[in-house]
């Protein structure tokens, strides 16, 4: 789903009075869902009377929200957890939680073992079962806790998880293995947590799943996503509207028909590819062909042609030839992607990838993939600076954030980041923005007149 992400809870400086015995400290490695996951869980510990901690010898009660879609991922983790182990011996009353895709039913027993500093083991998305490990709780929730605790600073974009889990069989994939079979909440559901979310504040809505068009597949009647789409559009607040991440072999015209028509839908589409060569798709398991998918992206643009789009591409896959690789440079830039999110392979235990690089045969050398993804990302580059290049001077839309190093930092409806310079406070609100410098990553601007 998108860019693996490094979160560190930062809070404000705290003004209140609150013991260590009622402080947390939350931190997350991962994609959106994670940091979804997490921001529900601090708005539910702020809700039972705990206040965040700006560092783990602050807090009594420590959680790690873990990923295991890289190896790196799971290495930040367990270079964490060593941290830690000097703030339980110091500080023995400590909790320690480990949240996330690193705990599986295959792996509990291990890591129970070999991680004695941690005191609990949670799977993923299970915000209640946290909370309810937390000790020192003053309160009840009255109702589920929303990723929207601070009135006075809300957020202007929220993440809302549709659906959990996920039904497919990408060889590289552990997700499925971690976070089971999908499960999709329902749609009434989902449109009461959006009103609440924009009620308090919040002006942009992603709707999230890992396959986020296969939505409602597993409810009764069987709705679709763009019905779901169409119900939290009417949200009365609600400025913006995208979703994230779909799959080629899900999305359907009526889908595409739906996010055209609605004004406040985003034009942008997250589709990943993950290889340009049919064999290699067929190695991975993703039940589509190249030519599938370029008919796919030709109606998406005959629909939307201003649409702004972003790809996930694996390199170094086993069986990945030099070919095949080429291949997917080719595709890369026939179809001038907006963004991608290149990973080189890492194999994942349980995995039918990691199983087929074991074998010397089809393995890929590791500088090899270092040196494709070093390719891909150039030529993903010089792309992106052109198509950037080519809003130079226009003057776009912009949902500000909020400010950073000094500007206010925002999005256009595609999603592409944008700096301006102005006095006024713009957080929350549109801006009008003429963009007077491009670069493959950001535009810089100005801020124009309504």
């Amino acid at each position: 789903m998108q860019d693996l992400v490094f979160f560190d809870t930062r809070p404000r400086p705290d003004r209140d009075a609150t013991p260590r015995s009622r402080r947390y400290y939350v931190w997350t490695v991962g994609c959106q869902m994670n940091i979804s996951d997490s921001e529900r869980l601090e708005a539910a510990l702020q809700g039972v009377g705990y206040s965040p901690a700006a560092r783990p010898d602050e807090a009594s009660f420590i959680v790690l929200n873990s990923c295991s879609v890289r190896a790196s991922a799971e290495e930040r983790i367990l270079g964490k957890l060593g941290e830690l182990v000097r703030v339980k011996r110091e500080q023995p009353d400590t909790q320690v939680v480990l949240w996330g895709c690193m705990v599986g039913p295959e792996n509990r027993s291990i890591f129970e073992r070999q991680l004695p500093m941690v005191d609990h083991f949670v799977s993923p998305s299970a915000v209640d079962e946290v909370v309810s490990l937390a000790p020192n709780s003053v309160y009840t929730l009255d109702e589920p806790a929303l990723p929207v605790r601070d009135q006075e600073h809300p957020p202007v974009s929220v993440h809302v998880p549709i659906q959990y889990g996920c039904n497919m069989s990408c060889s590289y994939c552990v997700i499925p293995l971690r976070r089971g079979r999908e499960r999709s909440r329902p749609l009434e559901e989902i449109v009461e947590e959006v009103r609440r979310i924009v009620a308090r504040g919040a002006r942009e809505i992603t709707l999230l799943g890992q396959i986020v068009d296969s939505w409602g597949h597993d409810l009764p009647g069987r709705p679709q996503l763009a019905d779901l789409i169409a119900a939290v559009h009417e949200t009365p607040g609600l400025l913006r509207l995208r979703f994230l991440t779909s799959h080629p072999a899900w999305m359907t015209d009526h889908l595409i028909e739906t996010v055209a028509r609605l004004p406040r839908c985003m034009p942008e589409v997250n589709l990943p590819v993950q290889a340009g060569s049919d064999k290699l798709l067929k190695i991975m398991r993703r039940g589509y062909t190249t030519a599938r998918y370029r008919a796919l992206i030709a109606r998406i643009r005959q629909a939307m042609p201003h649409i702004s789009l972003t790809t996930d591409v694996i390199v170094g896959h086993p069986g990945e030839t030099a070919d095949d690789f080429a291949q997917t440079m080719a595709l890369c830039e026939e179809i001038r992607f907006d963004k991608i999110h290149i990973a080189a392979f890492s194999a994942r235990p349980g995995t039918p990838a990691a199983e087929q690089e074991l074998d010397p045969a089809l393995a890929v050398p590791e500088d090899e993939k270092q040196d494709r993804r070093r390719a891909l990302e150039q030529l993903h580059e010089r792309v992106a600076t052109e198509r950037n290049a080519q809003l130079l001077g226009q003057t776009l839309e912009v949902l500000v954030e909020g400010e950073s190093r000094g500007k206010w930092r925002g999005r256009t409806p595609g999603n592409k980041l944008v700096f301006f310079s102005h006095p006024d406070d713009w957080a929350g609100r549109l801006a009008r923005v003429q963009i007077t410098q491009t670069s493959p990553w950001a535009l810089q601007g100005a801020a124009r007149p309504a």
